[in-house]
């Protein structure tokens, strides 16, 4: 379903018109986003990879935005990735973060042997300027350009501000180093006019440790991950997990208007409902990556 077809249904759940005072398309999405990113969290269902370039005697490597947690493990329940040294590949196993700092195994080598996930205690510098060609509202969403900046550390998900004409966003995806798609609310126009003033909020991120440090630089380690879906803030976006469970979040997003409303009684229904597919849903996805069990030998 698209994000013109979530609206509607939520809409009609919640037995309200387009008129609505109750409802904002804004709050919609937000709650809808909310659900889609749990639903992906409990499931598993998306899962993408990074490959991180090492550069010598540097341990830590900044994760991509869309980062949810590690998902591949080997049969005794390790989580793992896989390092190339340039011409062999190997495998590093994740260690807790604790275990790390207290062993202090700060010597370089050539191929680590562990790993860790950390949250980047730095916040990326908002990126600002202002736009160096029209972009018009169409279909709820509109395309940034700023020729003369940068983008590089800009993500789906981050939070976007037209402080020309009053309106605040999302990312939604990233065309180039200097071009984006966004959507704009609470303003004027809700979309870009040439010489409008931005300011984009990077988003958190997490942090891939090697352990020990690696001594050589342009190898790679590749992280297996469950990757977040990208929002979904317009009419045609649409999220990358199967259209059936499209109900589930819809019946999510509606308990989250419920609590708002302080009606959790009346909500709860549609909560069981999302977290009844969502198990369902898990199961299909059981399978690599989602290993729970673990071997015993009774032989003495």
């Amino acid at each position: 379903m698209d994000g013109k077809t979530l609206l509607y249904k939520l809409r009609n759940l919640l037995q309200e018109d387009s008129s609505s005072g109750y409802m904002d398309d804004r709050s919609s999405y937000n709650y809808l986003y909310e659900a889609a990113v749990s639903f992906v969290s409990r499931t598993k269902c998306l899962r993408a990879t990074q490959e991180v370039t090492t550069v010598a005697e540097t341990s830590e490597y900044t994760l991509n935005a869309d980062y949810i947690e590690l998902y591949l493990k080997t049969p005794d329940n390790k989580f793992f990735a896989k390092y190339n040294d340039g011409s062999t590949d190997s495998f590093i196993y994740e260690k807790e973060y604790e275990d790390i700092i207290y062993e202090n195994n700060t010597t370089s080598v050539s191929v680590p042997s562990n790993f860790c996930i950390i949250d980047d205690s730095t916040l990326d510098s908002q990126v600002t300027g202002t736009t160096t060609s029209a972009g018009a509202a169409s279909g709820g969403q509109c395309t940034l350009t700023d020729t003369t900046g940068d983008f590089s550390d800009v993500s789906a998900g981050d939070i976007v501000h037209n402080t020309t004409d009053g309106s605040d966003g999302i990312v939604l995806s990233k065309t180039s180093s200097t071009v984006l798609v966004t959507a704009l609310f609470g303003g004027t126009n809700n979309d870009w006019s040439s010489s409008d003033a931005y300011v984009i909020q990077p988003q958190g991120r997490m942090k891939i440790k090697l352990v020990p440090p690696p001594s050589t630089s342009s190898h790679t380690a590749t992280v297996y991950y469950i990757q977040r879906p990208a929002p979904v803030y317009s009419d045609y976006g649409v999220y990358r997990f199967p259209s059936q469970y499209a109900d589930a979040i819809v019946k999510f997003a509606a308990w989250l208007y419920k609590y708002r409303d302080d009606d959790p009684n009346f909500g709860d229904a549609w909560f069981k409902f999302w977290d009844a597919d969502v198990r369902r849903y898990a199961q299909i996805m059981k399978g690599s990556g989602r290993r729970t069990k673990f071997s015993v030998s009774f032989k003495k």
